[in-house]
């Protein structure tokens, strides 16, 4: 049976090799061999992969090369969980789909599982299962050991991060992400063409603002991105121009005026429940609430129903 790897997973033998390096620290991998009872080639293998994820450092002196952990954060969450529970067996725990696994399941982000398969998922949360790694709450599954918890959440951060670079514009300035979704500007007068960025990528916010006859004045260009989208609803556009900075006042009149202009095609309902992938709760109760009452029930970063009322005159809208 063909287990699913992916870029940023482990497989037994990596956990292994950082499992011995925790107790024999600036070894060699003639050593690490000797140790592990397996061939150079294959702890240079490990090594090198390990090198790659940041898990491990190597310095070379004459012919050998000495290994050990890297100084970023995920590595040493790593390190601490491996020292500090030798007896558990995280060679089967934190290997292949276990990872994107555990991410889901720490950052409430289904975007990380997006390359396995339901067989795998399923696999992995009854392993962690039985060995008591993960609990349903009555919020959803948690991870249970906390050095595990606290690895997960360094390393999934990295993950992230690491992917939407890989994919994006050298020039794009992400504003917002969580898992594989991210939300990005770039300059306008890039010479980047739509058809080059990845797929699942769509304009969003003040880039759309003319489709639905305003006419935003920016130099940049906002887009959305997800794996797997097909479309963006009227309703995420409106989350998105939010989305750019949450405690702007000016976001959030831009995102008003949005609002009013096509008031009578946004499904408030669906507005909500959007908004929870964004974490956008509180906002957007407070901003729904704002357009049912026509400004009178105002909190910040909201405007003033004037201010707001003077803004639209610049856009040449008139508010109802």
């Amino acid at each position: 049976m063909k287990v699913q790897t992916l870029p940023f997973t482990f497989s037994k033998g990596e956990i292994f090799t950082v499992r011995i390096i925790t107790d024999h620290r600036e070894a060699s991998i003639r050593e690490l061999s000797t140790l592990m009872k397996i061939p150079e080639s294959s702890v240079s293998k490990n090594v090198k992969s390990l090198e790659i994820k940041g898990i491990v450092k190597t310095r070379k002196e004459g012919m050998k090369k000495y290994v050990d952990i890297s100084d970023r954060n995920y590595a040493l969450s790593l390190f601490e969980m491996l020292k500090t529970e030798p007896y558990v067996p995280w060679e089967k725990l934190v290997s292949n789909s276990s990872i994107p696994v555990l991410f889901r399941i720490s950052t409430g982000e289904e975007s990380f599982e997006h390359e396995l398969s339901h067989v795998s998922t399923w696999r992995a949360l009854n392993n962690l299962s039985m060995h008591g790694m993960i609990t349903a709450e009555p919020e959803g599954l948690l991870i249970r050991d906390r050095y595990l918890s606290r690895f997960i959440s360094d390393y999934s951060d990295q993950v992230s991060r690491k992917y939407l670079m890989g994919i994006l514009p050298k020039d794009a300035v992400i504003l917002w992400r969580s898992g594989y979704r991210c939300l990005f500007r770039i300059k306008s007068l890039s010479d980047i063409k739509p058809e080059a960025l990845p797929k699942g990528t769509f304009p969003t916010a003040l880039t759309v603002s003319p489709e639905f006859g305003i006419q935003f004045i920016t130099s940049d260009s906002y887009y959305y991105f997800e794996p797997n989208l097909i479309e963006l609803t009227l309703e995420e556009k409106i989350l998105h121009t939010l989305l750019i900075d949450p405690e702007s006042q000016t976001y959030a009149s831009y995102a008003l005026l949005l609002a009013f202009k096509v008031k009578n095609d946004i499904d408030m309902d669906l507005l909500m429940a959007k908004s929870r992938k964004y974490k956008l709760e509180e906002k957007v109760k407070i901003f729904i609430s704002y357009i049912r009452s026509n400004g009178r029930n105002r909190k910040w970063p909201l405007p003033k129903v004037n201010e707001l009322r003077e803004q639209a005159d610049l856009y040449g809208m008139v508010l109802n």
